[in-house]
């Protein structure tokens, strides 16, 4: 059975290249922006299911036995429950939620896996650097039912432990209802990575003075 491991690098400058070539995987580099990259891992790809992983995951270690023995025909894209490397209740509960199907519960580090048939019929990934994850499975669900399997994927608890998860899930949450609402995606990159930093700064300068807290002026340029 030919199984091909593909990493798609959006041209970083760490050793992501030599480590994929000492182990012998394919190695892909394209322009930064998660469903460009996935995109392109998938056009290169010669089977008939796609599993798409981030970095940062790590599979059961029966990984495609589990596959072929729950990913039967009438399956066309599933994915796993999610655990995280940090067993806090908090992390748990939402460990719990990751059962259940929905936009605020499946996202692409539970592991997307689908025939790509039917990724193609869907178009494959928006080319967007952020809820590419989320626009491919709500367009998915017109056509099929979303599968969860009741094995875990681990993933790291990192992004969550930086900024406190309970700050990151409210984020989350307000950012995908601005997305279902018509938000573009390059507002909700540059809110959830804050990468509008001056803006943000500056409109708390103008608060401050506003309230009197700050007595100082200052210019714009």
């Amino acid at each position: 059975e030919q199984i091909e491991i593909i990493v798609v690098d959006g041209k970083s400058e760490d050793e992501t290249k030599s480590v994929c070539v000492k182990s012998g995987v394919i190695f892909l580099e394209t322009e930064k922006g998660r469903g460009t990259q996935m995109n392109y891992g998938a056009n290169a790809a010669s089977g008939e299911i796609l599993i798409f992983l981030h970095a940062d995951t790590d599979l059961p270690e029966n990984i495609f036995k589990i596959i072929n023995e729950k990913f039967s025909h009438e399956i066309q894209l599933a994915t796993f429950r999610l655990k995280f490397d940090n067993t806090k209740m908090l992390y748990k509960l939402y460990s719990f939620f990751t059962k259940f199907d929905s936009v605020f519960s499946t996202f692409g580090d539970q592991v997307i896996i689908v025939r790509k048939e039917f990724y193609n019929i869907l178009g494959g990934f928006k080319n967007y650097k952020i809820m590419e994850d989320v626009d491919f499975i709500k367009r998915a669900r017109k056509f099929t039912k979303i599968i969860k399997f009741n094995n875990y994927i681990i993933t790291s608890a990192r992004k969550f432990e930086k900024e406190g998860i309970i700050k990151a899930q409210i984020k989350n949450f307000i950012l995908i209802i601005g997305y279902l609402f018509g938000l573009s995606t390059e507002k909700i990159y540059e809110l959830y990575y804050n990468t509008d930093k001056k803006r943000i700064n500056n409109f708390h300068k103008i608060s401050e003075i506003r309230k009197g807290k700050n007595k100082v002026g200052f210019i714009n340029k």
